[in-house]
Order: C-alpha cells, then sequence, then structure tokens
C-alpha cells in the first residue's frame, strides 16, 4: 500500500474510532480487509451539514469519495439563466459521484444537503485509486458501486418514461418511499425528504402548476401528506395503481390523512411557494 500520501484530519466532532467505523460499515467499503480499511479510514472524514449547505460545487475536481451516513444529499445543476434543477438524490449508504471520482473529473452539478441534517463521510481518492490496480477486492467493491448508481440512473429514467405526469409523480414518489421511507405505527409511510414543487417539477420533467395540481388533488383525497420534515404516503398500493394508470381517480385510501398528519402536529396544505415535498 501506498502511505506516502498526506492523511487528512478527521472532523473534530467525530473520533478516529468512528470514522474507522463508518469506513468499514459503508457499502462502498464493506468486505475489504482490515487493514485496507484502517488505512483509507486515515484519509477519511466525517462532515456534518445543515439543510441547504453545499457540500461541493460544480467544477470543482472530484478528489473525494462520498458515502452519505444520514439524511439526504441532492445533485442541482443551474443552466444559464435558468433556475436549478434537481438532477438526483443520495441516502444513507449511497455514495454519489462514483464516475467522475474514479475518472479525477469536475463535479457536473452542485451539491447540497437536501434534509435538515447531512452526515456525510468522504474518504480521499487518492489512496484508494493507488490501490485499485493491484486489489481484486478494491476492484470488485468499486464494480458494485457503480452498479448501484446505474440503478440509481434506471430508476430515474423509470420516472422520466412513466407515461403521464400523474405517473411521473407518482413513480417519484414511490421511488423516493422505497429508498427513504419509514413506516409508522399508525400505518402511514414517512419519507424525510424536503423538496419545492419547482424541484420536483424539474425531475419529473414537468410544469409547476401541473404538479401542483396533481398533488393538490392528492392532498385531498388523502393520498398525499406533507409534514415539515418531507411528505407522507397513506397508500403505496393506490400509488402504484396510479404509476399503472389504473387509478384516474383515487379515493380516500385510509381515510382522512389531513386529520391524522395533523394530529402529529404537521401540515397538509402549505402556499404555493412553498417546500413542501
Amino acid at each position: 500500500m501506498n502511505l506516502s500520501l498526506t492523511k487528512s484530519r478527521s472532523t473534530p466532532r467525530e473520533t478516529r474510532e468512528s470514522v474507522v467505523r463508518a469506513v468499514a460499515a459503508s457499502r462502498l467499503f464493506r468486505g475489504l480487509e482490515p487493514a485496507l480499511i484502517e488505512h483509507f479510514a486515515a484519509y477519511a472524514s466525517i462532515t456534518h451539514l445543515q439543510q441547504g449547505e453545499r457540500v461541493w460545487r460544480r467544477g470543482e475536481p472530484a478528489r473525494h469519495f462520498y458515502v452519505v451516513l444520514r439524511g439526504v444529499l441532492e445533485l442541482q445543476r443551474r443552466a444559464a439563466g435558468a433556475d436549478s434543477s434537481l438532477i438526483a438524490l443520495f441516502g444513507p449508504g449511497e455514495s454519489p459521484a462514483i464516475p467522475v471520482a474514479l475518472e479525477q473529473l469536475p463535479f457536473i452539478a452542485d451539491s447540497h444537503a437536501s434534509t435538515r441534517e447531512l452526515k456525510v463521510l468522504r474518504v480521499d481518492a487518492s489512496p484508494i485509486l493507488a490501490e485499485l490496480p493491484t486489489n481484486l477486492a478494491l476492484v470488485a467493491a468499486m464494480n458494485r458501486a457503480l452498479l448501484e448508481h446505474c440503478r440509481l440512473i434506471h430508476s430515474k429514467i423509470d420516472v422520466l418514461a412513466a407515461g403521464s405526469v400523474r405517473s411521473r409523480l407518482a413513480a417519484f414518489f414511490l421511488d423516493l418511499a422505497a429508498r427513504f421511507g419509514d413506516e409508522h405505527e399508525d400505518g402511514l409511510l414517512y419519507v424525510p425528504v424536503t423538496l419545492s414543487r419547482h424541484q420536483v417539477a424539474t425531475y419529473v420533467g414537468a410544469r409547476v402548476e401541473t404538479v401542483i395540481r396533481c398533488c393538490s388533488a392528492w392532498q385531498k383525497t388523502g393520498l398525499l401528506g406533507t409534514t415539515r420534515d418531507g411528505f407522507v404516503i397513506s397508500s403505496v398500493d393506490a400509488m402504484q395503481r396510479i404509476l399503472e394508470g389504473l387509478d384516474e381517480h383515487p379515493g380516500r385510501p385510509r381515510g382522512h390523512l389531513a386529520e391524522r398528519v395533523t394530529r402529529t402536529g404537521a401540515s397538509v396544505f402549505l402556499p404555493r411557494d412553498s417546500a413542501c415535498y
């Protein structure tokens, strides 16, 4: 192993032991020999960010590998004279920007914390790239990471190819629910991802007004609700039927979601310019 590289300092809030545990437990490095884990951990740090804070900027060189430990990281790209478009979301265990880190290319998009808190493991790419040509286990780990990256890209293709705007929205919400959702004791599926209607519209390729109209209809029937930290789906089956074009006018799949969510201290109906999904 090449040990001549300058080692990065860990975030003061994290001990070296916690960094080693984070590297060892991550899907990106899981299964590597302990000595290699220790080696990579010497070049790693854990970063804590608040919602809206930047992780990296478009055009900066990708000199680190990243693993989301807690929260959700979003990728946005701004066209000339236009608002930012939401490109992708990455949650716990997922590793954004693997291809550009492997090739040491500039980042193609800005990255921010999408949730109220974001915890990210950052590992210097240099020791990983130095070890890669001679370590088959590391090659296999990178292949797994690239395949997972491809699956995430395919999930966005599935959203864009779902058909009508209603179906694309249903595919988008179901994808987020599958990756980040948590079913509570009340039977509702809570997804801690807060996005503006504009972000949702750019992701699914629709007009903001159309997104507002569709989501408002789902809120009125009790299928979809919003909370301070994300959104709620009362019935995955009903949302799946919309995706498949089998339910053009969903009823109240679990009864009065608005009342149930309100009892938790959340708000189902938010102003048109609020961040709600």
